[in-house]
């Protein structure tokens, strides 16, 4: 089919055939706006005539945008214009305009103020015209006459260029002529109708993604624009749910596992038809696990180069016969398409992969030598390696993939597909790096350790092919195309062993804190002080660690309780890491030179409506404020609810130093306790002999330790142990236990205050609270990463564990105090025998620090259902099925949570996150049922009593919310 106009014929044709068809769906904040073709037909006409209105002649033009609205309406008015356009990264623009030659630059942005582009080309745009809420803004680069370009067709097209990942990037001038019979295949053999939902996934500059735009146009289907997230894309009941989704297996397979299982494949999943294409693939293993055995949707892989137009070859995957990723087919030419394998001299059944057609030649625009005709592809050779057996070609990795080794010839794709085979992988990558003369493996998991694959590979490959390192991952890195880049792995490599300096460990350390405390400091300011007296605090100083170990692992994990307990200077700090680090000191200089400015900024603190609780959504639950309390300042511990006969009570501590006790239904306060520093733990209550009524003891800020009664909050004693407290305590047979930052316990007479016993458990500081197990065992853990039991009656440590990170959550016993569970600050959770400390199971699916203590609820035999909070914004749960991990979802909030998760009831749970909203999670799913507001800050976590919320806010005040349900 010929095109006069290019893309513009095709357009103007699926505008008058379907014009009343949803041509652009957008997704927003929850909503959908969505957009006709008859619409956009005006928006193109109307780009055109601001287009015409320059000089356009025959030249490029050149589009900097992101995915958006209009741009199926930018390159049809383009070709109605002109011949031939690219899409350009705008960090790209440099190095691209230096090669290519532009007519026109065409800039599209959502904000008025910003035009990057004005400053690059050092003046003002020549046209500004605004479509819905988009700025366009034209810039004619033509105004001195025609400039020197590459020798471009001069026929309707688009330039592509290469990722560079398998050499210097190429520019390729793709015709429309070359694209169509794609599109036509792909049509019949997706099915594609004007009811399709097609997301809009692929970035503008990776040529895929003129497939989904001319897929969605050619047969009259909606574009998707919309966030990767599972819950926006395959929501049930949705019309806006995709049907046709094409991407890398990169960015398919960095969806969680609970995503693909229960969002993406099940059962009612609206997407009928999912193309990986782009890169190898490998996941086989793992898409056989997760797919629901009645989900229809249809999995193909795509093969193919830019330099023939996209995809050359298909393959739809059976599952049931494909059982590892060897077995996966490049699959079925596509039209005027052909693929030829060249065997090497060696094995017949072994070669490289060419393609060859005489139809959809494309043009190397920057290709150094040859002529026309040599630049103009007939036959490519695409640098893969193929393997043919029974007439099917499969794929065998890069030429470039085999590797030689201690004098062996080693494949890293073959490494890559038995990592996959492995249980938990999501994704790995290997690279060889040849100056080292190292092989390294990066893989993600939610829950396998390196230890673990290592032991797996070491079962599976011969000793040849054993990396000499194995790096787990939250994520691979991506190229710009969405396709894992193994340039980036290489440089995060290199990066990781860079010799450590002091002065740029020290530099390192400002550059944090400027950012961390939002001020301008100078190194000789602050080496003579401590961590909080600059501003820091615990969170602060957690948070600069953890982007230091990015760094240096063991220097953001050395310094942290250095910092935290307020005993050494930051000059002390970093005199101790010269020695414990082994930083080379020799190539540090003397001095360290002075920043320029000393000035301080203050941050900005966050508005919120004063308004106390507001239900948002509209949904069936209401929630009342029955009563507050007013404390004098933040309330960030936990209240504490007790109950005595006819009476609950609440008490909690305040940052005024006061610690207040509550009747928990009427609001009518008991008493006041008043203390000379800060309380940040949450009150212990009880009611144990010799006690004869009931009492509550609390550690404070200073030392302080003091126990009173809950009834009339008469003071019963009050001592000072000589350092920070922050955690709660317990009792055993007639002594308080609590735990100070010197790393002691100390055991108190609950009747008199004096201290028995003082057991040593570490160096550094405990700011967890401390859990009593079988009335026998206290369980702790610290913030130099010792987790540890300590045996009461004979005052010793039954067992002493050490992590990689902090522990600040309280750890939870489960199975009858058999088990104790541990969550550490980097996100990993440990469980262990509470007698003996035996490592029963671990997961490392969190992708945040935890500050969060964990809510556990059994859910069969040898079945737990396990919520905690986490830094990265989500609440997570994880189900411990037969002493093995896995997770069940998690669901994002809107800050990230550092109080614990409640039971509300069996189907219902609450969680805290740090920006005072109340979230009320669905235990089974994950779904927010319904989100109300508290008007300041939250760290409490909260208290629950049958229909009540008792929970502190950092507007000073304990609030008291009933929530009514109405279902």
């Amino acid at each position: 089919m010929k095109f006069k106009y290019g893309y513009y014929d095709v357009f103007v044709r699926t505008c008058a055939k379907y014009p009343s068809s949803i041509a652009i769906r957008h997704y927003d904040n929850g909503f959908y706006k969505t957009y006709t073709y008859s619409e956009l037909y005006g928006v193109c006409e109307y780009i055109s005539q601001n287009l015409q209105q320059l000089t356009c002649k025959k030249g490029i033009i050149g589009l900097i945008s992101e995915r958006n609205i209009i741009i199926p309406c930018v390159i049809a008015a383009v070709h109605k214009c002109s011949t031939t356009f690219m899409f350009i990264n705008l960090q790209d623009l440099e190095k691209v305009t230096q090669k290519i030659k532009f007519k026109i630059l065409i800039h599209i942005t959502q904000n008025v103020e910003s035009d990057s582009l004005s400053d690059f080309l050092g003046r003002k745009s020549d046209k500004t015209v605004h479509v819905f809420n988009l700025v366009i803004n034209f810039y004619n680069l033509d105004l001195n006459g025609s400039q020197h370009d590459y020798k471009h067709l001069p026929e309707h097209s688009f330039i592509a260029m290469t990722s560079g990942s398998t050499g210097e990037p190429k520019h390729i001038q793709v015709p429309v002529q070359c694209m169509q019979p794609n599109i036509d295949d792909l049509t019949k053999l997706f099915d594609i109708t004007q009811n399709d939902v097609i997301y809009f996934s692929t970035p503008l500059t990776f040529d895929p993604s003129m497939i989904e735009i001319l897929l969605a146009c050619m047969n009259g289907a909606s574009l998707l624009i919309a966030p990767e997230k599972a819950d926006v894309l395959f929501h049930e009941n949705n019309e806006n749910s995709v049907t046709f989704w094409q991407t890398t297996p990169s960015k398919f397979f960095q969806q969680s596992n609970t995503d693909i299982k229960y969002k993406i494949f099940n059962t009612k999943s609206t997407l009928k038809i999912l193309a990986l294409g782009g890169e190898p693939f490998c996941g086989i293993k793992r898409l056989k696990e997760l797919k629901d055995v009645k989900n229809k949707t249809k999995i193909f892989t795509l093969y193919g180069v830019t330099e023939m137009s996209c995809w050359a070859c298909a393959a739809e995957l059976d599952l049931n016969q494909i059982h590892s990723d060897r077995e996966v087919p490049l699959g079925k030419c596509l039209s005027e398409t052909e693929i030829i394998l060249q065997p090497t001299h060696k094995n017949k059944n072994t070669g490289k992969i060419v393609l060859a057609s005489k139809t959809r030649k494309c043009t190397i625009l920057n290709k150094a030598t040859g002529t026309d005709e040599n630049n103009s592809l007939k036959y490519i050779d695409t640098g893969d390696i193929g393997e043919t057996r029974n007439g099917t070609i499969y794929y065998r990795g890069r030429k470039d993939d085999i590797i030689k080794r201690f004098g062996h010839k080693v494949n890293l794709q073959s490494i890559e597909i038995t990592i996959m085979q492995c249980p938990r992988v999501k994704t790995c990558s290997s690279i060889w790096l040849p100056k080292p003369m190292l092989l390294v493996v990066y893989y993600s998991s939610e829950t396998l350790t390196s230890r673990e694959l290592s032991d797996f590979l070491k079962c599976k490959l011969d000793d040849k092919h054993w990396p000499d390192k194995i790096i787990r991952v939250d994520n691979l890195p991506m190229n710009p195309h969405g396709k894992t880049s193994r340039q980036i792995l290489s440089q995060m490599f290199e990066k990781s062993q860079v010799p450590h300096t002091l002065e740029s460990l020290t530099v390192s350390l400002m550059k944090e804190l400027k950012v961390t405390l939002n001020r301008n400091l100078t190194y000789e300011d602050i080496k003579d002080k401590e961590f909080f007296a600059i501003g820091g605090t615990s969170f602060l100083a957690v948070s600069l660690c953890n982007k230091l170990s990015l760094i240096c692992p063991k220097f953001g994990k050395l310094i942290l309780p250095y910092l935290i307990t307020e005993k050494s200077t930051i000059g002390e700090i970093m005199q101790l890491a010269i020695k414990e680090v082994g930083v080379d000191v020799k190539n540090s200089r003397r001095r360290l030179k002075r920043l320029r400015s000393n000035t301080e900024s203050s941050a900005s603190t966050t508005q919120y409506n004063k308004k106390l609780v507001e239900n948002h959504l509209g949904n069936p639950i209401d929630f009342v404020v029955v009563w507050t309390y007013d404390t004098g300042k933040c309330v960030d511990a936990s209240p504490t609810l007790f109950h005595d006969g006819f009476n609950q009570y609440v008490t909690v501590g305040s940052h005024s130093g006061k610690i207040v006790v509550v009747d928990a239904i009427s609001g009518i306060t008991q008493g006041v306790i008043k203390v000379k520093s800060r309380v940040e733990a949450s009150v212990f209550c009880c009611n144990e002999a010799p006690l004869t009524t009931p009492c509550g003891m609390v550690g404070t800020y200073d030392g302080t330790v003091v126990g009173f009664t809950l009834e009339t909050c008469e003071e019963l004693w009050r001592i000072n142990v000589g350092s920070m407290i922050k955690s709660k305590g317990t009792c055993y047979k007639g002594c308080f236990c609590i735990a100070a930052y010197d790393g002691n316990i100390r055991c108190i007479d609950i009747m008199s205050g004096e201290i028995k016993h003082t057991i040593h458990i570490t160096d550094q500081a405990i700011s967890a609270d401390l859990v009593l197990a079988k009335n026998e065992y206290i369980v702790l853990g610290t913030l130099s990463g010792v987790c540890a039991s300590v045996h009461i009656e004979s005052k010793s440590v039954a067992w002493r564990g050490t992590l990689d990170s902090p522990v600040f959550a309280s750890p939870v016993l489960y199975d009858n105090d058999k088990y104790v569970v541990f969550a550490e600050v980097n996100g990993e959770i440990h469980c262990r025998t509470v007698e003996k400390g035996i490592k029963i199971w671990k997961y490392q699916g969190a992708k945040g620090n935890i500050f969060s203590s964990i809510y556990i609820k059994e859910i069969d035999k040898f079945k737990w259902q396990m919520v905690f909070g986490c830094h990265d914004s989500n609440v997570y749960s994880i189900i411990v099925k037969n002493f093995q991990p896995s997770l069940q979802w998690k669901t994002q909030l809107t800050s990230p949570v550092y109080s614990t998760p409640r039971s509300l009831s069996d189907k219902m749970i609450l969680a805290a996150s740090n920006n005072g909203i109340l979230s009320i999670l669905d235990s089974e799913k994950g779904a927010i049922i319904s989100e109300y507001h508290l008007p300041n800050e939250t760290f409490s976590t909260p208290a629950i009593y049958g229909d009540y919320i008792f929970i502190g806010c950092r507007n000073d005040h304990l609030y008291s919310i009933k929530y009514a349900l109405y279902l």
